[in-house]
């Protein structure tokens, strides 16, 4: 018991020795700076030169869209035509743009991405549909 007591005082002692130790209230205890590491996730992305093109081909592909829905008679037919053909030059310009450094939001991403990039079709027995499908293969039964 005694042992303990004197281990108590020692402690108490080299706590109170420098500059009034952390037991004294005014002493603000040392807590060396440390600069934070970069956090650059919630700064806002400045918007490029080609991100502002994707933009104006996005509003022309909903345009013409628009146009496709209201051209949808049999009087229009050559115009209807046209204008389809307009989107899927307008599909084609969009992934141009992804392709040199276009980087849309999620919700702006309106055309599929170009064959080499969608999923499941890197296997030659996979379909463009995304499901993995095996080879078939002799399974050895001899009925």
């Amino acid at each position: 018991m005694k042992s303990i007591k004197l281990i108590k005082k020692l402690v108490e002692q080299e706590l109170k020795e420098i500059d009034g130790g952390i037991m004294d209230p005014n002493m603000v205890p040392f807590v060396p700076h440390r600069e934070p590491a970069a956090d650059t996730a919630d700064d806002p992305k400045e918007v490029s030169a080609v991100d502002r093109l994707y933009m104006i081909a996005l509003k022309a592909r909903e345009a013409t869209e628009e146009l496709v829905v209201a051209l949808d008679e049999p009087i229009y037919d050559a115009a209807y035509e046209a204008a389809f053909k307009a989107t899927g030059a307008l599909r084609d310009a969009l992934n141009a743009l992804e392709g040199v450094g276009a980087d849309p939001a999620v919700k702006d991403r309106v055309v599929a991405p170009p064959p080499g990039e969608q999923p499941g079709g890197s296997m030659p027995w996979s379909s463009n549909t995304g499901i993995q499908y095996l080879p078939m293969t002799y399974s050895g039964d001899t009925v």
